[in-house]
């Protein structure tokens, strides 16, 4: 008893202090927005850029974006180096040395930027040939690459981080597989994934678009957790492959991303000469438009996360209604918790604003009041 109590104030605190370095980049990133824009910074940038580039337009835009990207770099290393690498270790949640932290980090950064520039010099392609009607062409090549990421993602960009397994204990391997094949999930979709290698956090995951579609858990899920534990967090997985969660999340996000780019468009075209921008396709204008952009995810964040929830729940009845058993799954979310050292009951404002899971205590609650008659 004394444990879990002892337990239970560790998650408080850690959980606590994790609210306050996401307040705080919330307010973090926007800020930096703005000094870029108010201290006039963004045009020494530009002209920095057209100086190192010879005048290029392509040069311009990617000497601009590497500045811009640096200037974000050093605000944003002590923020991430504490909430990913210092409190991790704090509350024995990592494995990871400081030198495998940095190295993934390195990782991370680097096909961030590479991604992010390949896609922001389409962006200024289209500003410049299609002034009229950019924000709708950048729309659909933001739709086509989320669709291509979908799917490579669990397999080009994942095993640069971690290692796909089979699962070793045969007899588990035997218990999913069966459930799997129940409902229709290609039995060799269902994959073990090395997390220990930088966390003791528990995970699973249902990612890929058609052929690469795959139910993901961790090793460090197996390893903790009972046979029937795992067989409820594989049909919660298998809720999702059944509900067509992937394509209904993406659909979703695409229609946020249209609007986004439409008020994107329509911003820039009214604040552009207020900025002294040169036009809409001046690459100093660069923060303004992220500004925007950050601007009305702000606004949506709530809605689609609220739409994310309301996934996950169905996922949730639909492992209940699979198994027939509510206390296996409260079991396995109470260890879930206790293992991420998950809040059960978060601030309301903060679930409703920020999570796209229900919290664990409303996911207890919601099988407590589940039947058997309800399947």
């Amino acid at each position: 008893m004394e444990q879990q109590t002892k337990n239970t104030e560790q998650a408080a605190l850690y959980q606590r202090i994790r609210r306050r370095l996401t307040l705080f980049h919330l307010v973090l990133t926007p800020s930096l927005l703005a000094v870029l824009i108010a201290s006039g910074w963004t045009f020494g940038m530009r002209q920095n850029a057209i100086a190192f580039s010879g005048g290029s337009d392509w040069g311009i835009v990617a000497v601009y974006f590497f500045l811009f990207s640096l200037f974000f770099l050093i605000f944003d290393l002590p923020l991430s180096f504490y909430s990913g690498f210092t409190l991790e270790h704090q509350f024995g949640l990592s494995n990871q040395t400081f030198g495998q932290w940095l190295l993934d980090l390195g990782k991370k950064t680097f096909l961030s930027f590479v991604l992010s520039l390949l896609l922001l010099e389409f962006l200024y392609l289209l500003i410049r040939h299609c002034p009229a009607d950019w924000w709708l062409w950048a729309w659909a090549a933001y739709a086509f690459v989320s669709y291509v990421l979908g799917k490579v993602f669990p397999v080009v960009i994942v095993p640069l981080f971690y290692k796909y397994g089979r699962l070793e204990d045969k007899e588990l391997e035997a218990k999913v597989l069966k459930l799997a094949a129940r409902f229709e999930m290609p039995v060799g979709n269902v994959y073990s994934l090395n997390l220990s290698k930088t966390t003791k956090k528990a995970n699973a995951a249902f990612m890929g678009i058609g052929k690469t579609k795959r139910v993901v858990l961790s090793d460090t899920l197996i390893s903790h957790f009972t046979h029937a534990e795992v067989e409820v967090v594989v049909a919660h997985e298998l809720g999702h492959y059944r509900h067509h969660d992937v394509w209904r999340l993406l659909g979703f996000g695409l229609a946020a991303s249209l609007l986004a780019f439409a008020v994107g468009f329509w911003g820039m075209n009214r604040l552009t000469a207020s900025l002294s921008l040169g036009s809409v396709a001046d690459v100093a204008g660069l923060p303004l438009l992220f500004l925007i952009f950050y601007a009305v995810n702000l606004v949506l964040m709530p809605l689609m996360n609220g739409y994310s929830r309301r996934r996950e729940r169905a996922a949730d009845l639909f492992a209940l209604q699979a198994l027939g058993t509510r206390e296996v799954f409260i079991a396995s979310m109470e260890k879930l918790a206790g293992q991420n050292l998950a809040d059960p009951e978060p601030p309301a404002w903060y679930e409703w604003f920020f999570y796209d899971h229900p919290s664990i205590g409303k996911r207890v609650s919601m099988a407590r009041k589940w039947m058997e008659t309800d399947r």
